[in-house]
């Protein structure tokens, strides 16, 4: 049975399919024309933890060249870069994952990965276990989007049409790679913790984590080149917390 819903919310159109074949299963789809933004978590403690992700390493750090090798009139011709580091001239990460370890809290904050010119927009998100992951075809040509945690396959989704959009349920935390069975050279990560206590590094390395209560925290960076470091935080509610991991 198929039932066929048209709903507005502001200026969104929103045509929603659902098929009864589906139900119970972990993904549905919607056909969109855009979407709405997701709410920013707002913590009810006054606790703020504030720093940098740096790279004080030596070794040299390279990208690779990935060739383009199919539907170049949507992904273009030549090369993808497949963009691990991400480094300021001042040595700020990009795209670290900085999370509360350890704190487990009922919470829900989603994240949305965009497929567009045959890249995912952005490389990296986190999310809370439970909530949603939010996938989004916004080219002319069929991906097919494949999440992978623990070396299992956890979904597998088709999106042939431009518009397309699939929530995935992630309920176990842990690092998901995202990858594109039809374009090899797309890639994503999406990082799911046990609390909404986390953010991920901007282009100067920097981040912010708000609404913690006062305490003790592990504090824990995840990058998917440079690795993982850990390091403790007393937190009160006086004046942020200020920290810098460095990673090598």
């Amino acid at each position: 049975m198929k039932t066929l819903r048209i709903s507005a919310l502001s200026t969104v159109l929103i045509l929603s399919v659902s098929f009864g074949a589906q139900e119970g299963s972990h993904y549905s789809v919607r056909y969109v024309k855009e979407f709405l933004p997701g709410v920013a978590f707002a913590g009810t403690g006054k606790g703020v933890i504030e720093g940098k992700v740096v790279y004080v390493g030596k070794r040299k750090l390279k990208n690779r060249r990935k060739l383009i090798t199919k539907d170049k009139e949507v992904c273009g011709r030549g090369y993808k870069i497949d963009r691990v580091y991400e480094i300021s001239e001042e040595g700020g990460v990009k795209n670290a994952v900085v999370f509360v370890e350890g704190l487990k809290t009922r919470s829900s904050r989603s994240a949305t990965l965009i497929q567009e010119k045959c890249e995912f927009h952005p490389r990296v998100v986190a999310l809370t276990a439970g909530s949603t992951l939010e996938i989004v075809n916004r080219d002319a040509t069929k991906h097919e989007a494949n999440g992978v945690q623990d070396f299992e396959t956890i979904f597998q989704i088709s999106q042939p049409k431009k518009g397309m959009v699939d929530k995935v349920s992630l309920k176990k935390p842990g690092v998901v790679e995202v990858t594109c069975n039809i374009h090899g050279w797309m890639k994503a990560w999406a990082v799911v913790v046990e609390n909404p206590y986390f953010a991920v590094t901007d282009e100067n390395g920097s981040f912010r984590i708000e609404g913690l209560p006062p305490g003790r925290y592990k504090l824990k960076v995840w990058h998917e080149g440079l690795g993982e470091k850990t390091m403790t935080v007393n937190v009160s509610g006086d004046r942020p917390a200020r920290v810098v991991f460095e990673l090598r």
